[in-house]
């Protein structure tokens, strides 16, 4: 007599299930690191204001101070920035842990305006460290010089 034996293969859909569960762990765990910017600046044509780029890193994790910390700048016409490209030393506290920089922006035009940002740092843990290429674009909104009137 034989007997038959029937054994459970999970499906297609239950091993989907497990990979998104593994995926969304994982997701929860990382990056460990942030790169803080606003969505938008506002600003009035002719004048300056701070755009702020923070970086944070969560505890045990630090930014190395032996690797190069760049942030590069390209801003579209209409908005200008004094320098394309910085580094730690040109942070508001360049000898801080979580490096944090104070950019001018200048309104050139009026309008909606891009500046868009690459930050290139290492993040260290006990043991190792790993690079971090990291992209964000900012909207600068340039509002019109008021007009002047010449009145009676």
């Amino acid at each position: 007599m034989s007997s038959s034996r029937r054994v459970r293969v999970p499906g297609a859909a239950a091993l989907a299930v497990l990979l998104a569960a593994c995926a969304t762990a994982e997701a929860q765990r990382e990056p460990g690191w942030e790169v803080r910017v606003p969505d938008r600046v506002d600003v009035a044509a002719g004048a300056t204001a701070p755009l702020a780029i923070a970086l944070a890193v969560d505890r045990g994790l630090a930014i190395s101070r032996d690797a190069d910390l760049i942030v590069d700048l390209d801003a579209e016409p209409g908005v200008a920035t004094r320098k394309k490209r910085l580094g730690r030393r040109d942070a508001v506290d360049p000898e801080a842990d979580a490096p944090r920089f104070a950019v001018p922006v200048r309104g050139d035009a009026a309008g909606d305006h891009a500046v868009r940002l690459r930050v290139r740092f290492w993040v260290c843990g006990a043991r190792s460290c790993r690079p971090i290429d990291v992209r964000r674009t900012v909207t600068v909104a340039v509002a019109a010089a008021p007009t002047v009137d010449a009145g009676p």
